[in-house]
């Protein structure tokens, strides 16, 4: 059997190794870790490979073997540290960076080398994330290598708790934080800011930010970004149109940076320099880099996989793209396996990935194997783009129509513009007037080119919104696109057939797995609220929580447009979400307020949303006692407040709506934050209640619920609130029988109408109850 038909693994067993690896470690973190499981497998795959002929095929199964174990062994340590019990303690720590002020007034920031004295014992963490809210008068704001002693509150994250949501939790572990605190309770500075190695180049990059400012003026934002990786200074309308472009790569410094900055270095350094000592050069200008980067995962990718192709070339091997890819996968996950699940690694390495796969495919099919510098220079956008197109819908939920045809312009203009700001930065700190005169013209051309791609990223019909698509659906997606890669060796009739195979069982499957039932989801938004009501296409939303980060994830996962929403009053933590709802410009047909719920005592950050609404022209209607809506299989019944009873100026929970829904045969009774005394005219008989105001002390009385008599209650509330749900409503929801649902401690809850019986489903135990 020659080379070129001998099997894939037998041809690069580093790849497939690399594959099992990744395999170990996705099901390391997806699934209960159990270390003992793993440790029997790495001794089962040893005793595999040592004792089994060197060319049997068990044995290449225990090297697969042993490479599944190990991800799944290194995953799991990482996705499960040590963490000391929650609770208030005594810290001491130094402010890993400038501790800065978020959008909702709240202080945050990392510390590193942390003690914690408490009434749970002494015990260190290398890396810790901070909270606080700031006194207005006096804001504490420590600086970056400072020592800092305070009081505050340590807790575990939490991970995913609703569908399509953030994992909080692994967002942290990926930076290499496994707890949080919160609260600043008397602080005090111990130290002036530290010196060392870290301290250095962080004190460097903002020096050097500092001195891009000076020579680039005005035109600092973008260079800033594309040089030291400092994208705070965007305009974030330039961001998102950059985005919807497709080139929302140029923004951030990845591979195409890193390659352009060690080609522009190397360049005059061939004639002078052997392959080696033009290696070692490299090797101590990335290190170097990345230090003034903060080691930013993207970048070390990229420095990785650079010095991967230039070793080779050291050794005067050609390089084999697949091997270099799978060597750098796999030195990045063994020192950081949660890396898998980071959006930025998925797509560095998806684009490396097509690149290997497609390139030479497309040379050879469509430029009849010409290769000058243009053509390969499409045939590597090309490969690029369809390599990124999967994990683009899956984690961004749109994707480029454009972004294809404007990416080789695109790269050509960064091939001139990032060499140019590099060489105007270096000249401009040697003597800044010159720099200033050669960035007039830098950044008129600047200028001229982001206002072109923001020009191109607002045409209509440039992106394609699109939906995440089932693990199923990914999967023969995959295989489609691995069987028509040049790996495989199929003959093109057999891979026509094979692939039409494929695509009509997935999508068959697609279509008749698709849920047609009433569905009532109440997401898990801690001490705040928010429900949808899913009909077919038709979605309607009840609350939108104080952040709707996850309520926009979930329209966006699943394709759907926000047909009405119900803000049952606008205190903070019931509307203030839909501010991501417009800023992720979802579709919104129309909103309902109860009566008079804009004249009552509401913040001004409400106000603020209502003015934003009204500025886009969204229909905003009233509703009282006796109204109903209905569409489909869905009807509301509103039930409270009556509209001779509202008086302006009052709480805005005394006249928050409540409604009756009928979703398909079964009635749903929500009760918003309606306080206990006003129950009794809100009331109905109802086969599932929503607990008002988080199941605080004075709702959801004895006779209420007996008024109401409901099988279920759902009651929404955080996890650690120790008076919501109140132990006297617990007991009282004990007494009555009802079977209750705190999203506190179950995450989403999700309840399907079958034929008028209710199935009950929990995001985070994931169990059924009829």
């Amino acid at each position: 059997m020659s080379v070129k038909h001998r099997p894939f693994h037998h041809q690069r067993p580093l790849a497939v190794f690399a594959l099992f690896y990744g395999a170990g470690v996705w099901a390391g973190v997806s699934f209960a870790w159990q270390p003992w499981l793993g440790l029997c497998g790495m001794l089962l795959s040893v005793g595999m490979i040592i004792l089994l002929p060197r060319l049997n095929q068990r044995r290449i199964g225990g090297f697969l073997c042993l490479a599944l174990c190990l991800g799944y062994l290194l995953s799991g340590h990482a996705a499960h540290p040590f963490l000391p019990p929650e609770g208030e303690y005594r810290l001491e720590g130094i402010a890993a960076q400038d501790m800065q002020i978020r959008e909702d007034g709240k202080v945050s920031g990392y510390l590193e080398d942390v003690s914690l004295q408490g009434e749970e014992g002494e015990y260190s963490l290398s890396r810790l994330y901070w909270t606080y809210v700031p006194e207005e008068e006096n804001i504490f704001l420590p600086l970056e290598g400072q020592k800092i002693s305070f009081q505050g509150y340590v807790y575990h994250p939490s991970g995913r708790t609703n569908p399509y949501g953030l994992d909080f939790r692994l967002f942290l572990l990926q930076k290499g934080v496994a707890a949080g605190v919160s609260g600043a309770d008397e602080a005090v500075i111990l130290s002036s800011p530290s010196r060392g190695a870290a301290s250095l180049f962080y004190q460097a990059r903002k020096a050097l930010t500092r001195q891009i400012q000076l020579i680039f003026g005005e035109g600092s934002a973008l260079p800033e970004a594309l040089l030291v990786g400092v994208r705070e200074n965007l305009p974030e309308e330039m961001t998102e149109s950059f985005s919807k472009a497709g080139v929302a790569h140029i923004l951030s410094v990845s591979g195409l940076h890193v390659a352009l900055l060690a080609g522009a270095l190397l360049f005059p350094l061939r004639s002078l320099l052997s392959p080696g000592k033009r290696f070692s050069v490299l090797a101590l200008f990335l290190l170097g880099y990345l230090a003034l980067l903060d080691f930013a995962a993207p970048a070390v990718r990229a420095s990785i996989l650079l010095l991967a192709a230039n070793f080779r070339r050291v050794i005067r091997r050609a390089p084999d793209e697949m091997t270099i890819l799978s060597a750098a996968f796999l030195l990045i996950l063994l020192l950081r396996p949660l890396d898998l699940f980071s959006g930025s690694f998925i797509l560095s390495f998806s684009a490396v990935l097509g690149i290997a796969l497609y390139k030479e495919m497309i040379c050879q099919k469509l430029f009849a194997g010409r290769k000058t510098s243009l053509l390969e220079g499409l045939a590597v956008t090309f490969s690029a783009n369809l390599g990124v197109a999967l994990p683009t819908i899956q984690l961004f939920h749109h994707l480029s129509l454009i972004g294809l045809l404007i990416n080789p312009i695109v790269c050509v203009a960064f091939e001139f513009l990032l060499p140019a700001y590099a060489m105007v930065m270096i000249l401009g700190c040697l003597y800044l007037p010159f720099g200033q005169i050669l960035a007039v013209p830098l950044n008129f051309i600047g200028a001229r080119f982001t206002e072109i791609i923001s020009w191109i990223g607002e045409l209509p019909f440039v992106s394609l919104q699109l939906p995440s698509l089932p693990a199923y659906i990914v999967i023969a997606l995959v295989i489609l696109l691995l069987l028509f890669s040049r790996y495989t060796l199929l003959s093109a009739k057999k891979r026509l057939i094979a692939g039409a195979c494929i695509f009509a069982v997935s999508f068959g499957a697609w279509h008749g797995l698709h849920c047609r039932d009433v569905q009532y989801i109440q997401l898990n938004m801690g001490q705040a609220d928010c429900a949808l009501i899913l009909d077919g296409k038709e979605t309607w939303i009840i609350d939108t929580g104080e952040h709707g980060g996850d309520l926009s994830s979930y329209l966006q996962a699943t394709g759907r447009k926000a047909d009405k929403i119900l803000l049952t009053h606008l205190h903070t933590d019931h509307c203030l979400g839909i501010r991501e709802l417009l800023k992720d410009e979802i579709e919104i047909g129309a909103i309902y307020l109860p009566e008079g719920a804009e004249s009552q005592d509401i913040s001004d950050e409400a106000k603020q949303v209502m003015e934003e609404i009204r500025k886009r022209e969204i229909p905003v209607f009233e509703l009282a006692a006796g109204d109903t809506l209905e569409s489909g299989r869905i009807r509301c019944l509103i039930t409270w407040p009556y509209a001779e009873t509202v008086h302006p100026g009052m709480e805005g929970n005394r006249y928050s709506m409540a409604t009756l829904w009928d979703l398909d045969g079964v009635s749903l009774l929500s009760m918003s934050d309606v306080p206990g005394i006003f129950e009794e005219y809100a009331m109905q008989d109802a086969d599932i209640l929503k607990i008002a105001h988080h199941g605080s002390k004075n709702s959801t009385g004895e006779n209420f619920l007996k008024a109401v008599s409901p099988a279920l209650a759902i009651c929404t509330s955080s996890a650690d609130s120790p008076y919501h749900p109140h132990p006297e409503t617990k007991e009282r929801l004990a007494k009555s029988g009802v079977s209750v649902y705190n999203t506190g401690e179950t995450g989403a809850v999700t309840l399907r109408m079958q034929d008028g019986s209710v199935l009950v489903t929990t995001f985070l135990k994931g169990g059924m109850d009829p």
